[in-house]
């Protein structure tokens, strides 16, 4: 570990199914207002990438790397919907390996269920995942192209097949964790009340799940923020640098 002591604090940001758009460009804005260094990282690129276990160490590796660059004293873990998973997955890594105190925030982000199921558009077909889509404003015109369409369901349903596995994996961390450190603690979760592919009550439920502090905030909305959400989402991420110790701070 790096022995600066200042620098800028790392906010590392992951995106939804299809990756980009508006939520994680509003991620990477509100960090560099709070005085953060922003960086997107990739979810992981198939189950197989998932579970031997390489997009975690090359992620992980690379969130150390840049938090050492800058002297960072934290480290935030921000996820819109799949990003979502990949950061509570990531958190007890980072923990566990002594990075940096990490927290956790996450936009949208459906808690697993018993089984570890979630609501995704893994079986969803074309149809359905283009009326999904419409509601979270989607250009009509791409989605009433039939290969436009296909195209695009296509590599969704191949991103929700990893946030499937994620949910998974993640539940049965929560489960039967083979260490404390594996146990959820801080996480704290932004959702559109209007979102109607991930419902609010699918957000609320992490706090079931956490161990330590626990808070929801509910916008109006849908499962893309917009910018007129860019003050709640400011005020969720000073949350979490509020409930974060800095490096030095825990030492």
């Amino acid at each position: 570990m790096s022995t600066a002591t200042t620098g800028q604090d790392l906010c590392v940001c992951f995106p939804a199914a299809g990756g980009g758009g508006t939520t994680l460009t509003l991620l990477r804005d509100a960090a560099a207002r709070h005085g953060l260094t922003a960086l997107a990282l990739p979810n992981a690129a198939s189950v197989a990438d998932l579970d031997s276990g390489r997009w975690q160490e090359r992620t992980v590796e690379e969130i150390r790397r840049a938090a050492d660059r800058r002297g960072a004293r934290r480290i935030v873990l921000a996820g819109h919907s799949m990003g979502g998973l990949s950061a509570v997955r990531l958190q007890p890594a980072l923990d566990m390996k002594g990075v940096r105190p990490t927290g956790v925030l996450v936009v949208n982000t459906p808690c697993p269920d018993s089984s570890g199921r979630i609501p995704t558009m893994s079986q969803l077909t074309d149809p359905e995942i283009a009326q999904v889509l419409a509601h979270d404003g989607f250009p009509p015109e791409l989605l009433d192209d039939e290969d436009m369409l296909a195209e695009i369901a296509h590599g969704l349903r191949g991103d929700a097949a990893v946030a499937d596995r994620l949910a998974e994996r993640i539940a049965e961390r929560i489960a039967e964790p083979i260490d404390p450190d594996e146990r959820l603690t801080d996480l704290h979760v932004l959702c559109g009340r209007d979102d109607r592919f991930i419902p609010t009550e699918r957000c609320a439920a992490w706090a079931r799940r956490v161990s330590g502090e626990f808070h929801l905030t509910v916008v109006p909305g849908g499962h893309s923020l917009d910018a007129a959400r860019t003050a709640a989402l400011g005020r969720a991420l000073a949350g979490v640098l509020a409930t974060t110790p800095a490096e030095e701070e825990v030492a």
